[in-house]
């Protein structure tokens, strides 16, 4: 006898992604979050008029994220940022440098002596092209060593991987994700979006559809403990539990395995993931000092600004919302105060004058951007667990740490809408159940 076909623990992307898709399919779905609120990483919240993300978010349109969104009806409002020239912006040396991804750019910028622009106008072309540029197993240093010998395409493809990935790492990670990663931020079918109103759009709309198919969504239930019983037994913090055959992990690795500390692919896993972070500083504005400062990006430091507000809804009428963010290295010894003071002073170079127009702030100094780096020594992607458990029928896991799809969202969107598709047709071809008890996750 079971209560539900699907449970689905972990309220952020990747569950609901799951929750929505086995819904779909026809399932009964009872999804477990922990916090007051769905979204995880992907909730907004408003202060004084301004749509405060956790941290700085873009979307991708065409990547599995926004697919998944499309084929569950779900149409983004978002808008694409302006980054001609004169928006545009590399820093080295504390100094603005107009950015070279154009002719004209190429040609005016004074980030590179004359005798460099050839080898960084054949690199950029060469970034266009695919498959991937790197050998496997080098790490991102190899890769773009291989790339170029010019000191001048080195440092600026290493601020394009951190800008496209987060990850600041390149003696750890996977050279071939990262460049895959780099070349898809340059396809002419995949460009990046900012969501009006935050990302609380794209979570409300996803609960929705969820919904709509008849999940349950129970927020604020722990999931405690996960028991493999005739079908799979799910206790929560509030004493209840509910069974079925299927059940759905979206959860950091190591929250899954306290969970399930016998399944030894989550052990391998939680073993094996080196979390990334970034320092987050966002600056609610009531009008942007400099305007067409849009984008400014480090060469010599790992720190980038962005105005988000200038293509989507997050600000009120005249203001602007400013993200700063400050690339963070494995292992290195955070300091609250001086990442602070490292990003207003950033803010201060590309945008001088920010601080008498102050109407809302927030401080992330140590932001989980995603819970596993891919890391070359392990294969890159290759070397993350598969959505299905081995060993464990019935048993799925999903989030940006699983599965070969790329990183971020997409890898969150694409690994949720695989375990909740395959949790569904597992609990289908187990059929012979009671009707599920509603009562058990009564709001």
């Amino acid at each position: 006898m079971r209560d539900f076909d699907v449970i689905v623990a972990g309220g952020g992307l990747a569950g609901l992604c799951a929750a929505a898709f086995a819904s779909r399919a026809g399932a009964r779905v009872a999804l477990y979050e922990s916090s007051p609120d769905l979204g995880g990483r992907a909730r907004t919240h408003i202060k004084e008029g301004y749509y405060f993300n956790y941290g700085a978010h873009a979307f991708y349109n065409g990547e599995a994220l926004d697919t998944a969104l499309r084929d569950l009806g779900i149409v983004p409002r978002a808008k694409a940022p302006n980054l001609t020239a004169g928006h545009f912006y590399f820093v080295r040396d504390r100094t603005l440098h107009l950015a070279p991804f154009s002719a004209s750019g190429l040609e005016q910028t004074t980030l590179y002596p004359a005798a460099a622009k050839p080898d960084v106008r054949a690199a950029l072309a060469k970034l266009r092209k695919s498959p991937p540029v790197a050998r496997s197993g080098l790490s991102a240093r190899e890769a773009v060593e291989e790339f170029s010998p010019s000191s001048h395409v080195r440092e600026l493809i290493f601020a394009l991987f951190r800008v496209t990935s987060y990850i600041h790492d390149p003696d750890g990670a996977d050279g071939v994700t990262l460049f895959a990663q780099l070349q898809r931020s340059f396809s002419k079918t995949k460009s990046v979006l900012y969501v009006d109103d935050g990302w609380d759009q794209l979570v409300s709309a996803l609960a929705v559809r969820a919904e709509a198919g008849g999940c349950l969504l129970g927020v604020g239930r722990r999931v405690t403990a996960i028991r493999q019983q005739q079908t799979w037994r799910v206790e929560s913090a509030d004493g209840n539990s509910v069974s079925a055959p299927a059940v759905v992990i979206a959860l950091p690795p190591r929250d899954a395995l306290e969970l399930l500390p016998y399944a030894e692919t989550i052990r391998v896993a939680a073993e094996r993931c080196v979390p990334v972070y970034a320092a987050c500083l966002d600056l609610g504005l009531s009008r942007l000092p400099e305007p067409r400062h849009q984008f400014a990006l480090g060469i010599d430091e790992p720190l980038y600004l962005s105005v988000h507000s200038q293509a989507a809804r997050l600000a009120p009428e005249g203001g602007a919302l400013v993200h700063i963010v400050r690339y963070l290295e494995q292992d290195e010894d955070f300091d609250k105060a001086l990442l602070l003071a490292e990003l207003e002073s950033f803010a201060d170079l590309v945008q001088p004058g920010w601080r008498p127009h102050v109407r809302a702030r927030q401080f992330l100094w140590k932001m989980p951007v995603t819970w596993s780096e891919p890391l070359a020594r392990f294969g890159g992607l290759s070397g993350r667990p598969s959505v299905e458990v081995p060993d464990f029928s019935g048993l799925y896991i999903c989030g940006d740490w699983v599965g070969s799809h790329s990183l971020l969202a997409a890898a969150a969107a694409a690994s949720g809408r695989l375990a909740g598709e395959l949790a569904a047709a597992f609990a289908q071809e187990n059929q012979s159940s009671s009707a599920p008890s509603r009562s058990l996750l009564a709001m």
